[in-house]
């Protein structure tokens, strides 16, 4: 099939951590029968916190919210799922080609890939939507299906589906994006902290620990004195 009749894809999975969905769900895939006339492209603006809640750094000092200044994307659509036989090929999922058969398969199919619970984690999946340049990791905040035509039995053969896809955040990449490698950064110890996780948190790798370490003569890595104080300078990798 060409690029130009390429047609817009929705695929299921269980996880997804940095950034990145893993683990696709067995028959997980969904593609449209039509593409779509138009696409709505909006952004998540209403994120916002109270300054009694923000958050703090290890000193104790207020840092800013990653969700106030990373708008998460949110794509609305609305497309057709039609078995009347006025559309040449037929809807995904169902089992028979023949016109005027019920598209309770297709539906159930599509409400698989995008809303129901899995039996692995108990929630809606994960959902990849593809087509073209267009490209969104995220989970389904809003699905509606309208029967529009019925066959003589009473089984639908037509629906209008409307649904919208909010982008998935990854609490830590988006941390990472907005910390700058080339900045000296220093904090309070804390009970509980640990120095491969503080480098791995500054710089996105635990292995620095000795150069940390060494940088602030440090007697011993493994145990830190809580209420010291921990410069981590910018470092080559």
């Amino acid at each position: 099939m060409s690029k130009g009749a390429s047609r817009l894809k929705l695929k299921a999975y269980e996880k997804f951590g940095n950034g990145t969905a893993s683990s696709p769900l067995s028959g997980g895939l969904y593609t449209l029968q039509m593409n779509p006339e138009q696409i709505n492209v909006g952004f998540d603006l209403n994120k916002t916190v109270e300054d009694d809640d923000e958050p703090a750094s290890a000193a104790g000092m207020p840092v800013s919210d990653k969700n106030k200044v990373y708008s998460r994307q949110k794509i609305s659509l609305e497309f057709m799922v039609d078995n009347s036989g006025a559309i040449p090929n037929t809807p995904d999922g169902l089992s028979s080609e023949s016109a005027g058969k019920s598209i309770k398969d297709s539906i159930d199919l599509l409400k698989k890939v995008t809303i129901k619970p899995t039996r692995a984690s108990h929630r809606p999946p994960f959902v990849e939507l593809e087509w073209g340049t267009l490209h969104l990791i995220g989970k389904i905040n809003d699905f509606s299906v309208k029967y529009t035509l019925f066959n003589s039995a009473g089984d639908p053969i037509r629906a209008i589906v409307n649904l919208s896809l909010i982008e998935e955040v990854d609490e830590k990449v988006i941390s990472r994006e907005f910390q700058s490698p080339d900045i000296t950064r220093i904090i309070t110890v804390k009970d509980g902290d640990v120095l491969s996780s503080l480098c791995e948190s500054f710089y996105d790798d635990s292995k620095y620990y000795l150069k940390v370490a060494a940088f602030n003569n440090l007697p011993s890595f493994r145990k830190l004195k809580i209420g010291s104080k921990l410069e981590f300078p910018p470092l080559e990798k």
